[in-house]
C-alpha cells in the first residue's frame, strides 16, 4: 500500500451506501476531507509529505480529482466499482454488491482500520 487511500476509499463507501450499491461523490469528497482533517488536528501523520492532504489550500475538486485518479481506479480497474452514468454517484459492482453480507461489510471495514493502524505505524 503506497497511501492510505485505498482503505479510506473503502470505508467512505460502506458507511455512505445506499441498497442499491451506491455511494454520492459528494459523501466520499467529505469521508476524505474530514479523515484526514482529523488527523491533522489530532497531530497524527496525516499522510506522505506528497500527499494533497498534507498540503495547505486543497479544494474539494482537489479531493475529487486525487480519489478518481488514485484509489476508485484501480477498484475499477478490477470491476469492483465503477461510476454511474449519472456522475454524482459511483456503485460497487452489482454482482458483488448483491452478494455481500452485513458481516463481511463488517469484516471489510475492520481489515481496513487494520491496515491503515499498521499503514500509520511504519509513518511514525
Amino acid at each position: 500500500m503506497s497511501f492510505s487511500y485505498k482503505p479510506v476509499l473503502l470505508k467512505a463507501m460502506l458507511e455512505h451506501v445506499d441498497e442499491n450499491g451506491r455511494v454520492r461523490v459528494e459523501d466520499m469528497v467529505n469521508y476524505f476531507m474530514d479523515f484526514y482533517r482529523a488527523r491533522k488536528e489530532s497531530g497524527l501523520v496525516i499522510e506522505k509529505k506528497s500527499s494533497l492532504y498534507c498540503k495547505d489550500g486543497y479544494t474539494r475538486k482537489d479531493v475529487e480529482r486525487n480519489i478518481f485518479s488514485n484509489p476508485f481506479k484501480r477498484f475499477e480497474d478490477m470491476r469492483f466499482m465503477s461510476r454511474c452514468r449519472d456522475i454524482e454517484y459511483v456503485e460497487f459492482n452489482w454482482h458483488v454488491w448483491k452478494r455481500m453480507t452485513q458481516e463481511e461489510k463488517a469484516w471489510i471495514v475492520g481489515w481496513c482500520d487494520e491496515r491503515l493502524e499498521e499503514y500509520y505505524r511504519k509513518r511514525v
